[in-house]
């Protein structure tokens, strides 16, 4: 049993060597010592995977804003000043779409990924999904809704600092 034993220790320590910790001393390390750091590493791999959520939501989103702009290139008839203002308001939307998709891509590297991915997924919704809205139905109510979405985004540049 005490093989058994110090088997399943040597290949424990063996794995979390492998994980990057090593003894400065070059002593075996205790079962307490292993246990702790493989829950540290655990911990690490499982915030960094968890935030790889909104790497994808990003790539998702930006396959999203180009298809977007593909079709805003062709959907408009600009013969009037409306249909100019309709398309301005597209291509702004679009824009920030983008803009953010990248961002978002990038929230793993923050301090808070959560929170700087959350506000950019609700910023670029409300901000260009109300963009998109009044351009294709020129429903103008929908416009009230584009300044919060304006601070989300703002909130989730600044939430990059913490």
């Amino acid at each position: 049993m005490a093989e058994i034993l110090n088997l399943g220790l040597y290949y424990l320590d063996k794995a979390v060597t492998n994980l990057g910790y090593q003894r400065r001393d070059g002593e075996n390390f205790t079962p307490t010592e292993v246990t702790e750091n493989v829950k540290v590493k655990t911990t690490e791999i499982m915030a960094l995977s968890g935030s790889r959520f909104f790497v994808r939501l990003g790539g998702l989103s930006g396959a999203v804003a180009v298809s977007m702009a593909a079709y805003g290139a062709h959907a408009f008839k600009v013969d009037d000043e409306k249909g100019a203002q309709l398309k301005k308001t597209f291509e702004t939307g679009n824009k920030m779409h983008l803009v953010h998709s990248v961002a978002l891509v990038c929230s793993p590297l923050c301090g808070r990924p959560y929170l700087t991915g959350a506000l950019f997924t609700i910023g670029t919704i409300l901000f260009s999904g109300s963009c998109y809205v009044h351009a294709l139905t020129g429903n103008t109510k929908v416009r009230y809704i584009t300044p919060y979405g304006g601070f989300a985004l703002i909130f989730a540049w600044l939430s990059m600092l913490l």
